[in-house]
């Protein structure tokens, strides 16, 4: 078991109204997914983090800041992701030299890359770190590359390819890589999800959501655990009316917003070209959600 297995939070990226990083809230951000989300450990600077919507600098930044914040009590994966590939080498050796656990990089976006520039990719990574491990980011809903079975096996011929945040619905590619490659770990992608995948045996996720409800997915493993469907499923039913309100509204502004009822300090807004809050007619919305499912935490 690596130090980021279970409950993962994709870590939010504060940022001030004039759309400058928040060093402030950011260490509160960290502080609040530790002390009263409880979880296992966060995943910094992926989509959640709006790290494609910053300069390699200041992921760096945020790099820094977290593992200083975090001061090794969970367990630290840094996104460092880019098209730029010069820029993800340098954020990687940089998370390396922190001594951040793993680091994960989302497969090329944007251009029609075919498996051999995947794979070039993450070699190119690899070759410019020396051992922190790598989780592969799969998420073919955005990144419009698709990875076969077969493909994942010559990733994982580098042993330092410790495993996939799979951010699929394809849970009949998931079960077939579940079954051959048993000694890889899978971060389940999909907060709405988290039901399915852990019907296949995952006990892991990373998720935006995490930041406010990561005990109910947690409760959610629990129950799969002790084989309480129903329990397992009531859960994920609760889950997924607290996603429903986050996408009615807007979801990265919406987690911002609702963080504020944990800890009114904690007010950030988000980068464009995203919606930097939410509405203020929005607000009762997820006040009265936060106050049904989640006052509690």
């Amino acid at each position: 078991m690596n130090k980021c297995e279970g409950i993962v939070s994709a870590l939010m990226t504060p940022f001030t109204k004039e759309g400058k990083l928040d060093e402030n809230v950011l260490r509160k951000y960290v502080r609040h997914n530790i002390d009263r989300m409880k979880v296992d450990g966060l995943y910094v600077g992926g989509s959640t983090g709006e790290g494609l919507l910053m300069s390699k600098e200041e992921r760096i930044a945020v790099l820094e800041i977290t593992k200083e914040e975090a001061a090794n009590k969970i367990g630290l994966i840094a996104h460092i992701g880019s098209l730029e590939l010069d820029a993800a080498c340098e954020m990687a050796q940089n998370a390396e030299e922190l001594g951040y656990d793993l680091i994960s990089a989302v497969l090329p976006y944007y251009y029609p890359f075919k498996f051999p520039a995947v794979k070039k990719y993450y070699e190119t990574i690899l070759n410019a770190t020396k051992n922190v491990g790598l989780v592969l980011y799969y998420i073919p809903v955005l990144t419009k590359a698709e990875i076969s079975v077969d493909n994942f096996a010559e990733l994982f011929e580098n042993k330092r390819v410790v495993g996939i945040k799979y951010t699929d619905a394809d849970v009949f590619t998931l079960e077939r890589i579940i079954k051959k490659y048993p000694g890889k770990t899978l971060w389940a992608g999909f907060d709405e999800m988290f039901i399915a995948y852990a019907a296949y045996g995952l006990r892991s996720g990373i998720g935006s959501t995490y930041n406010i409800q990561a005990p109910i997915i947690k409760s959610i493993a629990e129950a799969m655990n002790n084989k309480d469907l129903d329990k397992a499923l009531e859960l994920q039913h609760k889950a997924n009316d607290v996603i429903s309100t986050l996408l009615k509204v807007g979801i990265y502004p919406a987690l911002k917003e609702v963080v504020t009822y944990f800890d009114p300090t904690a007010v950030a807004y988000c980068r464009a070209p995203m919606m930097a809050s939410v509405k203020d007619e929005d607000k009762k919305v997820l006040k009265d959600m936060f106050e049904k499912y989640l006052s509690n935490f």
